[in-house]
């Protein structure tokens, strides 16, 4: 068996035993939510147990404590706007609880990292930026806003105060890949995978998920998963399962949607472009090969009356930034 092949095998999720309840349980959810919770909580690998019970006294399980968001749940098929319906019901209880770069992870990895900068603008004191977690998820935010020098100077202030934190490593080293500095990202990125618990596990049959999945905490950058995931040997159903993780990228998510095209998946990967420019209008490289691929499906099928709400909307972003579409 290649690498390769070892390597993108199918990925189990584990499973936490908790403690019984007069009601009746569904498991999948008790596993889902304990995953949104320490997603939200930034804990990977915390033994997270919470304990819920009702106005008698009777524990509960998740699915009966946090009603609104089981019930939601229940409605919505992706796992990242499942996971966004949790973090809402998260809010309510335990939002105080996260620390300040807590709380921009939280918005980052849900899809907000606009709010998240707001939030820097209106909230962040002198004493948070003595902070490196704080200031490696700043450089974050500003990297999912597409601002890399932004965020490669905040990604090195914080190592600055803390040499091997892991997260600014990858966090500078994904700003300067996205910079074209590719052998100083690609030095990083090797220097924190040496780092990690990967050499202990690296027998076993890892999947890519447990290299740049948020639960092993070795490499969850958006970057190093697309830079694997380019591989002739790669399927649409491993892309599918590491966008659970990255759903909140737009570099990723263009990059899927480019695979998509490049494999003859042309609706789908039109389609993911599409969506991709509704959630960030403000991603160039989104919009302008949306706006093209729209004008090619046209010309190969001779008509314009396609995707026409589509193509205004794109439109007025492009005129609205001044940026120069693609012409065929």
């Amino acid at each position: 068996m290649s690498f390769f092949k070892s390597l993108f095998g199918t990925n189990k999720k584990k499973t936490t035993t908790h403690k019984k309840s007069t009601y009746t349980e569904d498991k999948e959810f008790t596993a889902f939510f304990y995953d949104a919770y320490s997603r939200y909580t930034y804990t990977p690998k915390g033994t997270v147990e919470l304990v819920f019970k009702n106005k008698k006294g009777i524990e509960t399980p998740p699915s009966v404590a946090f009603i609104g968001g089981y019930r939601a749940y229940k409605q919505i098929s992706s796992i990242w706007d499942q996971r966004s319906e949790l973090y809402k019901s998260f809010d309510d209880l335990f939002i105080k609880r996260l620390e300040p770069w807590m709380l921009l992870e939280r918005f980052i990895t849900d899809r907000r990292a606009l709010l998240a900068i707001k939030w820097i603008g209106e909230h962040a004191t002198d004493a948070h930026y003595t902070d490196a977690n704080f200031l490696t998820s700043v450089s974050r935010a500003y990297f999912f806003m597409s601002t890399y020098d932004t965020a490669i100077s905040f990604a090195e202030k914080a190592l600055e105060i803390d040499p091997n934190l892991y997260r600014a490593k990858i966090a500078l080293a994904d700003a300067m890949h996205l910079s074209n500095e590719h052998d100083f990202a690609h030095d990083l990125y090797l220097d924190v995978l040496n780092s990690s618990s990967y050499k202990e596990i690296e027998k076993k049959n890892i999947t890519l998920m447990d290299i740049v999945g948020f639960e092993n905490q070795i490499l969850p950058s958006s970057v190093y998963a697309v830079s694997l995931l380019n591989n002739d040997e790669i399927i649409d159903t491993t892309w599918d399962e590491v966008a659970t993780e990255f759903y909140h990228c737009p570099y990723f998510r263009c990059q899927h949607a480019f695979w998509l095209l490049k494999n003859k998946e042309n609706l789908s990967g039109l389609a993911k472009l599409i969506s991709l420019t509704q959630e960030f209008p403000w991603y160039k490289e989104g919009v302008i090969n949306a706006h093209s691929s729209i004008l090619q499906f046209r010309e190969q099928m001779k008509t314009e009356d396609l995707w026409v709400d589509e193509f205004v909307y794109l439109e007025k972003i492009i005129q609205k930034n001044n940026w120069e579409p693609v012409v065929l």
